[in-house]
């Protein structure tokens, strides 16, 4: 049914509200808390429309950002809380397909949401033809299996298509552009990025998004983890130790450290901070201040990003287009390194590093667009 919407608001009152709106319009209303909930939903439903209320967290312009990135077929609605002109032109050269005044009542949203089902419908038929097509090739070879799946089989690969995925082995593009902090952990990879001032959680296998937590007081350039903490580096030089809960809570900040690092890790013993313009690396006490104990120079062509595990220090360098091995005693020496050949894209920008289990994970910009891949450890 081309009918159904989803309804992101965080207040029950507005919520209780909109479900009696919804209803009285014969729209099958699907409400999400978060952004987090709806991505997930967009897994399992049909949305033909997404509203969304405005001024809560995260800001409107991160929620249409997502929800574009997403789905970018999907009408998405502000739903306004005062009635501000200016407001809605603003959103609505940000991605909104329109934007619903207050008060919210029958009155100001039918016409939204008719206009909304009326687009929305002729996408998703669209989109619908290319699914059955691809449904009666494949039903040569695998007839009992698709009668099985069927439409929803076919309709949820149809959204899939609009979420991370690989473009060549080894690699993935994100759905925002500016990356600059990754860790990996068991199934998961958390990702930071200063555009948007979010940090997001990916699934591993493939990248889709389970999870995005804004950032709004902070400019994120650079992450690291330890066992019971994220440490999360600004751009005005200070790294904030989190907790590594639902809403990833600030408990402590450090003074701002000159020049502001851009890279930031944890060797099980000592922390490390490079700054990639100096090409200055940094070791430093473990405690909410991260006192510094030695700086060195980094040997290799220009640093682009560092990252360490228990063993070494790896770099990327632009200079060299290589991955960079170096002793966590003595890191003004190379030990080895190894040429990307990712770097044979001129546009690649890598930004930051992690060390999961003999594998290097890079993450930076490419061509507009921001990428994750990772190379094997060298030998």
């Amino acid at each position: 049914m081309f009918n159904t919407v989803q309804v992101i608001c965080a207040s029950e009152k507005d919520r209780t509200i909109l479900r009696g709106i919804f209803a009285n319009l014969g729209a099958d209303a699907v409400f999400s808390a978060d952004l987090n909930d709806a991505l997930a939903v967009f897994e399992k439903a049909r949305p033909a429309a997404v509203f969304f209320a405005d001024g809560e967290e995260p800001p409107a312009e991160i929620l249409l950002r997502e929800i574009k990135r997403v789905a970018p077929l999907i009408p998405a609605v502000p739903l306004l809380k005062r009635r501000d002109a200016e407001r809605a032109v603003g959103l609505m050269k940000a991605g909104a397909f329109d934007c619903a005044q207050s008060p919210w009542t029958e009155e100001t949203l039918r016409p939204v949401y008719r206009k909304a089902l009326r687009l929305s419908g002729t996408a998703i038929e669209l989109d619908s033809t290319a699914l059955r097509s691809r449904r009666r090739s494949a039903a040569l070879a695998l007839a009992a299996f698709f009668a099985f799946t069927g439409f929803a089989g076919g309709f949820y690969y149809g959204f899939k298509r609009f979420s991370p995925k690989a473009v060549k082995p080894h690699t993935f593009a994100l759905p925002y552009a500016h990356p600059t902090g990754i860790v990996i952990k068991e199934t998961t990879a958390l990702v930071t990025d200063w555009y948007s001032q979010g940090l997001y959680e990916h699934d591993l296998k493939d990248f889709s998004i389970r999870k995005v937590t804004s950032l709004p007081e902070q400019t994120p350039v650079a992450m690291t983890a330890t066992a019971d903490s994220l440490w999360l580096a600004g751009a005005n030089g200070v790294l904030e130790k989190r907790l590594p809960d639902t809403r990833y809570t600030p408990v402590s900040k450090t003074a701002a450290f000159s020049p502001p690092p851009d890279s930031v890790c944890f060797d099980g013993l000592y922390f490390w901070t490079a700054d990639s313009r100096s090409g200055v690396i940094t070791r430093r006490m473990p405690g909410d201040a991260l006192t510094e104990l030695k700086s060195y120079k980094y040997p290799g062509g220009r640093l682009s990003a560092l990252t360490c595990d228990t063993r070494f220090l790896w770099a990327a360098d632009g200079g060299l287009k290589a991955l960079v091995k170096m002793s966590l005693d003595d890191p003004e020496k190379i030990l080895t390194r190894k040429e990307l050949k990712a770097y044979a894209s001129k546009t690649l920008k890598v930004t930051a590093l992690a060390s999961k289990k003999g594998r290097i994970w890079f993450a930076g910009e490419d061509g507009g667009r921001g990428v994750v891949f990772f190379e094997n450890e060298p030998k």
